[in-house]
């Protein structure tokens, strides 16, 4: 009787046990998918900030600023390096044809994970122009560039000089200027230098034709590292044949603002 008992009452326990098991288990699931869940809010409430909205028009939400051009200025928050205050307080613009799209931009590539002290290049943002070709706002620390701590574009070099540093990042594997003929041109607005390029690349991985306009910028405190600052296009044959100069305007459009 006594050793049936003891059985009995083992086996109650074990029930118990498995029971509070099961609780725990459900509890950690039900925390889990809550987690996960904020993940994917906070996640979509970024993307509902970014300034973009991916495969919709700029022309729905951008702001006009003429001749079928929409103005792109990243809100607050919005990008990898207004998040980590590597822009602050100078922004940028990039003026869009109405009918391009925002595309999406991978993880690994917007350098979100190593802000803000980033050691290799990262992209902002990325629009596509179908037939026209497509353009791609891009971040890299000087110090991949030059010896001088904190250079300005004309210390960071002549455009012949600089576009052979970010040239890779440009055409999406290599530069040679022996086998890519170059078009360049230097503007100076508002004191501000910027070096504009066109290149003939056959067989780059970002295609056949690629431009930039390229300039650096400071940090937002002494401490702070620069950035040169680019946005790279890119065309197929087919598309540069048929809309070059629309790409060219919206690469050369490219500024830094306040």
């Amino acid at each position: 009787g006594h050793r049936a008992r003891t059985q009995m009452k083992t086996i109650r326990q074990s029930r118990s046990n498995a029971i509070f098991r099961r609780e725990v288990m459900r509890s950690f699931l039900i925390a889990s998918l809550s987690a996960m869940t904020d993940v994917r809010i906070s996640r979509a409430d970024v993307a509902a900030d970014s300034g973009v909205q991916i495969g919709i028009p700029v022309k729905d939400y951008l702001p006009s600023v003429g001749n079928g051009m929409f103005r792109f200025t990243p809100p607050k928050d919005s990008t990898p390096s207004i998040r980590g205050r590597v822009l602050d307080p100078l922004s940028y613009t990039v003026d869009i044809p109405g009918d391009w799209k925002a595309v999406t931009v991978g993880v690994i590539q917007t350098g979100d994970f190593c802000q803000p002290k980033c050691d290799e290049p990262w992209t902002e943002v990325k629009f596509e122009g179908k037939g026209v070709g497509k353009v791609k706002v891009m971040m890299a620390p000087t110090f991949r560039l030059t010896n001088v701590e904190k250079p300005s574009l004309e210390e960071l070099g002549e455009p012949e000089e600089v576009i052979s540093k970010v040239g890779p990042f440009v055409t999406g594997d290599y530069y040679d200027s022996d086998d890519m003929p170059t078009d360049t041109k230097v503007i100076n607005q508002n004191g501000q230098m910027y070096y504009n390029y066109v290149i003939e690349s056959p067989g780059a991985v970002n295609g056949p034709h690629n431009l930039a306009t390229v300039t650096t910028i400071p940090g937002p405190t002494e401490k702070d590292r620069w950035h040169a600052i680019m946005i790279v296009g890119s065309a197929s044959s087919g598309d540069w044949n048929n809309a070059s100069e629309e790409l060219k305007k919206v690469v050369a459009s490219f500024r830094l603002t306040k």
